[in-house]
């Protein structure tokens, strides 16, 4: 993966340090940059004589938010997002590097950034997609190669809106949470078989879990609690932090206990779990190599590249890289013969992802199947159809509107 801090960590720990009022105009301004690099990336380049590569590190963040403020953001007038991005040069590099970002971006302010600057879809799909759509060019192939040219359009339109955020209530039923929050503002029942309910715009998901217990959580990842069976007996979730499917499955009424690589993240789902006045015994261990002794039922909600989630993690679509995938598929292989392991004959082993990619999903599953004959597919229930491929759960998020999820559920033969 790519270096540096990812953005919701970044903004987490930023976010505090600001003036509450401030904080929803810096939070667009940074999200919205990010998403939209690739589309600005392009703009300016079309601005500069010696183009995008010519730029010194230090200089092309400012631009990059002096664009994104005079293209995107409503109510900032052109010339005080040139007069901050100018004043910002100047600090970094003096009068010469604030000359050149006040002629870029006046330039880009008075020729615009419609789409009529950007390849076009039909003659160009790759490059309409990585520029206009701003994504990777290597992304882009690969959905395209996979889902057809339609289907990618749709899919990188699904990575650049803004996601719902969404409540599910633990000890409520949606419906009845939709009443209670009401007080708030507005707010729906989720998709089915999620178990979640839609904020509003005016509702902050501090304020919605002061009236709802509950945790934050995207409805395809309610789909994959969904996906694991309801059957008595103790959990053990090997890549548990920060914990959404582990609290989700304790709340249904199962014994669980959440194993993770990293004391850190499971410190945050201490906090979840304090907060809900739930106990859960927590493990730092290894899932290559789990110190468990078999039980019925094993969920692996694995390390992967995210590609379903770029809407809620703008950043991930720089960070990652082809190669990723690849060795990400060797990590996801590792860990599913450890949890194979630790699962009793008759017992249950649920393997899912966040990814679109079939390397880390359906290859992943069917590659266990010829490392471990012991076990067989069993189809899920009570999700969408829009959810569904064959035995699989498979959210895409043009489809759904959701993140992206992958779930299969695997029995091991009695």
């Amino acid at each position: 993966m790519g270096r540096g801090r990812r953005l919701d960590v970044a903004w987490g720990e930023a976010a505090p340090e600001l003036p509450p009022e401030q904080r929803p105009w810096v939070q667009e301004v940074t999200y919205g940059t990010v998403r939209l690099q690739g589309r600005i990336d392009h703009l300016l380049d079309l601005h500069l004589d010696r183009g995008l590569d010519s730029l010194s590190p230090a200089v092309l963040p400012i631009l990059r938010l002096g664009a994104y403020q005079l293209l995107y953001l409503d109510g900032t007038p052109a010339y005080a997002a040139v007069s901050q991005a100018v004043a910002q040069a100047r600090l970094v590099g003096g009068k010469g590097l604030g000359g050149l970002v006040n002629a870029v971006l006046r330039s880009l302010d008075r020729e615009g950034g419609s789409v009529d600057r950007f390849p076009t879809l039909e003659a160009d799909p790759e490059g309409h997609l990585s520029t206009w759509g701003s994504h990777p060019r290597w992304l882009v192939r690969r959905w395209i190669d996979a889902h057809g040219v339609v289907d990618a359009a749709a899919l990188v339109e699904a990575g650049n809106r803004i996601p719902d955020t969404c409540l599910r209530p633990l000890w409520t039923d949606p419906d009845e949470a939709v009443v209670a929050l009401q007080e708030l503002g507005s707010a729906e029942v989720g998709p089915q078989g999620s178990g979640t309910v839609r904020l509003g715009p005016g509702i902050s998901p501090a304020e919605a879990l002061g009236v709802v217990p509950g945790i934050i959580q995207d409805p395809a990842a309610g789909w994959v609690v969904r996906w694991c069976p309801g059957e008595p007996g103790t959990w053990i979730d090997l890549c548990a932090a920060p914990g959404g499917k582990a609290v989700a499955l304790a709340a249904r009424g199962h014994g669980v206990i959440a194993a993770d690589r990293s004391a850190r993240r499971l410190e945050i789902l201490g906090e979840t779990l304090h907060r809900l006045g739930l106990d859960m015994p927590r493990v730092v261990s290894l899932g290559e190599a789990p110190p468990f002794r078999p039980v019925g039922a094993v969920l692996v909600d694995a390390p992967c590249s995210g590609t379903g989630t770029l809407a809620r993690h703008p950043d991930a679509r720089w960070r990652l890289s082809e190669e990723d995938i690849l060795a990400l598929s060797r990590v996801q292989n590792r860990i599913l013969d450890g949890a194979a392991g630790i699962v009793r004959p008759g017992g249950v082993l649920v393997y899912s992802t966040c990814t679109l990619e079939p390397e880390e999903n359906r290859e992943r599953v069917e590659a266990f199947l010829q490392r471990h004959p012991e076990f067989i597919v069993e189809e899920g229930e009570g999700i969408p159809e829009a959810a569904r491929s064959g035995a699989f759960l498979l959210a895409l998020p043009h489809r759904t509107g959701t993140d992206g999820a992958f779930a299969a559920r695997l029995r091991r033969r009695g």
